[in-house]
């Protein structure tokens, strides 16, 4: 109930915190935790992780078929993006579980050094792209429900 609505959101708030103030983040929504995937899904499910994390709105990406650019966007909108913040849910049912952020801090300017952070209520540690890979649900593991990008030339 509120208590679940008041955690998603402070999630929410947490990444899109991570990105300045020039960052143009898209938020987006997803309902896949009400799926129940079926054996062996799992490498799709990876695969898709893997082209999230760097969204291209180039001429011929998939993403730039006509109407992708979305309402109050010209249809010949051109971007790159990269994955910075994601809101999981972990939970079997949509109204129970539990809600974490997960958030990508950026070195700087060319600084390979770009860091994940995981953020379970009070608790803020650590973690690695490739944790990040993982939450693609499925039993009691995390599941992306909202994605965060920002732009990146």
């Amino acid at each position: 109930g509120e208590r679940r609505r008041r955690r998603a959101a402070a999630a929410a708030k947490a990444a899109a915190a991570a990105g300045d103030g020039d960052d143009a983040a898209s938020a987006v929504s997803a309902s896949a935790m009400e799926v129940e995937l079926p054996e062996g899904a799992g490498e799709e499910e990876r695969e898709a992780l893997e082209a999230a994390l760097a969204l291209s709105m180039q001429p011929g990406a998939a993403v730039a078929a006509e109407g992708a650019a979305g309402p109050g966007l010209p249809g010949d909108f051109r971007g790159n993006y990269e994955l910075f913040g994601v809101v999981t849910h972990k939970g079997r049912e949509a109204d129970g579980g539990h809600y974490m952020g997960w958030v990508k801090q950026e070195g700087g300017r060319g600084d390979p050094s770009d860091k994940w952070f995981v953020f379970d209520d009070a608790d803020v540690s650590e973690t690695t792209e490739e944790e990040v890979m993982k939450l693609k649900g499925g039993g009691d593991w995390h599941m992306a429900y909202l994605t965060f990008y920002r732009y990146k030339n």
